[in-house]
This record gives structure tokens, sequence and C-alpha cells, in this order.
């Protein structure tokens, strides 16, 4: 069994980063050239596909389980085996090491959940454009943008939310494509409207609106990164009311416009 070292993967790694107990950095693959084989990561990781498609098979005690994973957690010393689906991919991976986890009192715990967050993804981005305008207070946005993300699983923990908030959660997650009413998703919850438009914030970090537009950006990248489909077409697929509705809505949740990303995806 292989076990990659810090900053580590099968591609070609590039403009990797330390950032006081994190570690980020882009990793390339090319099909046909990437080794795929069983093997561990030191340090625990969260890796977000930015161009391609790359199937997973982690080891458990049924055997291998093989899922395609564009947003993906692979835990400290996890057995798994990546490869490609696509001729080529690349990764913007976050690292995380020991001395990050002891600095804010968390655990693996805390983040593995976050790939089955709604909008989570979308941290990636940030860190990836953060990367990008690189100044002296980069480190402490970069921590400050993953506390912020964690930051609505920390309250949940610390108090269980009520019975309505993964109703709710679900309920939009099935539905990320309709405009339901603020009436429908009460109804749902058998609350008053203003109970959830109240208590919204503090248990998913954003208001209503905000995490709609998280969804639908995020259905976007995925159609961005796995489709031939135009950016016109991706945005009335996911909802949007046009192309500058959409760029709007790209730019203000990941800092850039859908057309630069692209661009800057194909370098």
């Amino acid at each position: 069994m292989v076990n990659l070292q810090p900053g580590q993967y099968q591609g070609a790694v590039s403009g990797i980063m330390s950032a006081n107990g994190l570690l980020i950095g882009l990793t390339d693959y090319v099909r046909d050239q990437s080794a795929s084989f069983m093997h561990t990561h030191q340090n625990a990781h969260l890796s977000l596909g930015l161009v391609g498609q790359m199937v997973v098979r982690r080891k458990s005690h049924a055997g291998l389980k093989a899922t395609i994973e564009q947003f993906s957690y692979v835990h400290a010393g996890e057995e798994h085996q990546t490869s490609l689906v696509s001729r080529v991919g690349k990764n913007i991976n976050l690292e995380l090491e020991p001395q990050f986890f002891v600095r804010y009192a968390l655990t693996e715990a805390n983040f593995s959940t976050l790939t089955q967050t709604p909008g989570a993804s979308l941290l990636m981005l940030k860190l990836f454009r953060e990367l990008h305008f690189a100044d002296r207070a980069l480190i402490d946005n970069i921590h400050d943008l993953i506390l912020s993300t964690l930051q609505p699983q920390l309250n949940a923990i610390r108090k269980s939310p009520p019975g309505w908030v993964p109703l709710v959660k679900q309920l939009l997650s099935d539905n990320w494509d309709k405009e339901l009413s603020l009436d429908q998703i009460a109804s749902t919850a058998d609350l008053h409207p203003v109970t959830v438009s109240k208590y919204f914030r503090r248990y998913f970090g954003c208001n209503l609106g905000e995490y709609r537009r998280r969804l639908k950006v995020e259905r976007a990248l995925h159609l961005m990164n796995s489709t031939p489909e135009s950016l016109t077409e991706i945005a009335y697929t996911c909802g949007f009311f046009d192309q500058s509705h959409f760029i709007r809505a790209f730019r203000e949740t990941t800092g850039y416009s859908p057309k630069r990303f692209s661009l800057r995806m194909a370098r």
C-alpha cells in the first residue's frame, strides 16, 4: 500500500501553497498517464473537480465501492483509488494538517459531511480565487472562509437543530430548480413562514435567497464540468431568468464570471 506524503497526489501537482496547517494546490490528470492504484494519504483532504470527472473507489468491508465524485473528502489513511472518466482532469485540493484541527478544536467529522452539504463545494472555488489575489491577509482570509463554511455545522453539533431543518434542507435540495414560496416551505415543515424566515440563517448560514443561488450555481458548475452544453443552455437548465442573471449569480457566489472561469480552467 502506497501512503502519499503531504502535497502528493497521483497527478501533476502545481501551485501548492502552505497556509498554517493547510496545503492548497492544483492537480492535473491525464487518463493514460496518471497511474491508478490503491493508496492512502497522510493527511485528510477535500478535493473538487474543476475539469473532467473522476471515479473514486473506496475500500470498505463490502469491498470496493466506486462512484463518480466531483466533490470528495478523503480521510487520513483511507484506502482508495481514483481514475479519470474524461480524457483530462484538474482538481483543487485542500489538505488538512493535524495542527489545523488542533488550532481550532476541530475533528475530521466536522469536514466529512461537507460533501453532502449543498453549496459547500463553492468554498473550493473561493479558495481557488484567493490564490490569485495573494496578499498579506491571504492566510487569514483562507482560514476565515473555511471556518465560516463550517459554522452552521458547528452550531448544529453544539445544539441539535430542530426537526424542521433537515426537512427543509431536503426539500430545497430536491427542488433546486423550482421557485418554492416561503409558504410552501413552511407548510412542509409545519411551521409559520415567519419562523422559517427568522431562523433560516442560523441553521443554513445564509438567507433563503442566497441558499437557492448556491444550489443553482453548484448545479451549473457540475454541468460546465460534465456536459458540452453552452453557458446559455446551462443558465436556462439551472433556472436562471437569462444569461445576465446567471453571470451575476455565478460572479457573486464564486468571484468569477462563468466565461472567465471556463477560460481559466482550460489553461
